[in-house]
């Protein structure tokens, strides 16, 4: 048996498998956000030992019972709980992740031995002097790597194609025939939503969750009014438009998604050209709401995954990864 830990900016999703079936499963609202806002990984460290304990526990466990516990996402980062280990360099694909994962004991958290996979980064070239180029190409992700080598497994991808994941933040890649990641481009979304949600007047107007039914049409309305009049204005009407318009709630939220999303759409939308299968992951309603944004700037060839690919497919892809390391050390 094995258990593999999913931890991102805002949830840690522990899951036990006997193979490649699931058979318990436990989150916990645990990520590296509480590491920024602490200054000290010690809750994650906390959360991650609480996961053990409950799945060795709720399933009648011991220690010896599990091979290895498969920690992908940021637990291996600047901010996770294993530092010593740095992002693999873009184009990244298993072989580069393999290299850069560590097999470590942890006995503070648990026995059991811990295979940490680091995210992927891309660099500027070395001599590139542009300051708006070297800002533009420095960017990194944390565990959408595993999420897809574990997409090209599931769908059985063997072409170029562009993945749009969309969570707490927002990473869209594009990928090569070969599965090795090419690019990367990150926005704030989710985050972004939480924080003008949840921190400005605007909490008073919108309904917690944001989005509970999607409106295809606010949303498009919202992105639109955006593209006219700016982000800033445009969010403010979410609360005028309520306050003063009778618009539902619902409506107004789906408004205030459109337009907060824009420039993450964007982003999105220049990578897919020339034809290539675009897909959108993640979870609902972002997944839902990626799609419809995007297809309505006239991104095509549009995959969007089902709820079940999604969620598991983090998983399959640390198994991969494990599983070469494996191979190769034998």
């Amino acid at each position: 048996m094995l258990i593999t830990v999913d931890c991102g900016t805002t949830n840690m999703r522990c899951r036990l498998y006997d193979g490649r079936n699931m058979i318990y499963e436990t989150k916990r609202k645990a990520g590296v956000r509480n590491t920024a806002f602490d200054g000290t990984a010690d809750f994650l460290r906390v959360s991650l030992k609480g996961c053990i304990e409950d799945i060795l526990r709720d399933n009648s466990l011991c220690e010896k019972d599990v091979e290895i516990i498969i920690a992908s996402g940021t637990l291996a980062s600047d901010v996770g709980i294993y530092r010593e280990t740095s992002h693999a360099v873009c184009p990244a694909g298993v072989d580069d992740s393999v290299r850069q994962a560590r097999l470590v004991k942890m006995e503070d958290i648990t026995d059991i031995p811990i295979f940490f996979i680091p995210g992927v980064k891309t660099l500027p070239d070395k001599g590139e002097t542009d300051e708006e180029r070297r800002i533009e190409l420095a960017d990194s992700m944390s565990g959408e790597e595993c999420e897809i080598y574990g997409i090209i497994e599931s769908l059985g991808i063997k072409e170029d194609f562009i993945c749009v994941l969309p969570g707490s933040y927002l990473k869209s890649m594009e990928v090569s025939a070969d599965g090795r990641i090419e690019s990367i481009k990150t926005g704030m979304c989710g985050e972004f939503i939480a924080a003008m949600s949840e921190h400005t007047m605007l909490k008073k107007s919108l309904p917690a969750p944001v989005l509970k039914e999607i409106n295809a049409e606010k949303l498009i309305f919202g992105f639109e009014y955006c593209k006219t009049h700016g982000v800033s204005p445009t969010l403010i009407k979410t609360r005028n438009a309520i306050l003063h318009l009778g618009m539902s709630q619902n409506d107004a939220a789906n408004f205030f998604v459109g337009a907060i999303l824009y420039d993450d759409v964007l982003i999105s939308a220049r990578l897919c050209k020339n034809g290539k299968p675009v897909v959108v992951g993640g979870s609902d309603p972002l997944r839902s709401v990626f799609a419809i944004l995007l297809s309505h700037v006239g991104v095509g060839n549009i995959i969007k995954l089902d709820s079940e690919t999604s969620r598991l497919a983090p998983n399959f892809g640390a198994m991969q990864v494990y599983k070469r390391f494996l191979e190769l050390n034998k």
